[in-house]
């Protein structure tokens, strides 16, 4: 009987399995589209839950159900460290999870989603997803899968996002404390040049000194040549005049002879 009992349950898990998990994502059905909607660029660790929104659409006139299937694999962090609930309207909805190996888990609806797929109506598979605070910084790639009722894959899509891990938020840390404390010093050099501006105006009295000595040259050596040049112009000035005088002097003697013998009368 325990036997029996044993084979039995076995029998059914598969049974359960079998219609639970969707068929082979072989090939897709033209006609219907999947697109992630909703998707963070960035899943911070310990940053709470994120929502991930799928849509699925369809251009066929029949109306069908959709069960819906998620593969989530990650890089970096660990499978166990991601957090994942499937929800709708009123709650969660149930799922199975599947280790797939090599870093990937597939979560797979247990029932037939709500909605209805039809032409010109969508159905929609909401996600929360979250990492654990201590997951490593990484990848996650997300790939979304449509099933009808008889488990023949619709449509798939894909996409991922980065995870900031522990260590990514640490290591700011240590560079911000250095750049606090280099920049801690700063104020106190800039302290310092507070308390050197004074002898900075010393350097810059000095450097004016050292600057001012050939100009004070060059100033001295200037009047010299002004009063060589003056004296040199005076002395000149001096030998016109003395020149001019001599020039009329000589003029004048020859009117003087010519009126001397005019001075005299003749005989009678």
């Amino acid at each position: 009987m325990r036997h029996r009992a044993a084979l039995l349950s076995t029998i059914l898990a598969v049974v359960v399995a079998t219609l639970v998990l969707p068929g082979r994502a072989s090939a897709v059905v033209p006609g219907f589209k999947v697109d992630i909607t909703q998707l963070p660029a960035t899943f911070t660790a310990g940053a709470g839950a994120r929502t991930v929104t799928v849509v699925a659409t369809s251009e066929q006139n029949r109306c069908q159900k959709v069960r819906w299937s998620m593969f989530i694999e990650v890089d970096g962090p660990n499978l166990d460290e991601v957090e994942v609930a499937r929800v709708e309207d009123d709650g969660d909805f149930p799922v199975q999870v599947e280790n797939a190996g090599n870093g990937t888990a597939r979560i797979t609806d247990v029932q037939l989603d709500p909605g209805e797929l039809c032409r010109g109506r969508t159905v929609t598979a909401r996600y929360q997803i979250g990492f654990d605070d201590d997951a490593d910084s990484g990848q996650v790639t997300f790939r979304a899968q449509a099933f009808n009722a008889d488990r023949t894959l619709l449509q798939e899509t894909s996409s991922r996002s980065q995870v900031k891990g522990e260590e990514a938020e640490e290591s700011p840390s240590p560079e911000a404390s250095p750049s606090p404390s280099e920049s801690s010093p700063e104020p106190e050099e800039s302290a310092d040049g507070d308390e050197n501006a004074e002898p900075e105006p010393t350097d810059t009295d000095t450097e004016a000194e050292i600057a001012a000595v050939p100009a004070s040259g060059n100033d001295t050596g200037t009047p010299s040549l002004l009063g060589a040049g003056l004296i040199v112009g005076g002395i000149l000035v001096f030998l016109g005049v003395g020149l001019l005088l001599r020039l009329r002097m000589r003029t004048r003697q020859p009117q003087a002879g010519s009126r001397l013998p005019t001075g005299f009368y003749p005989a009678n």
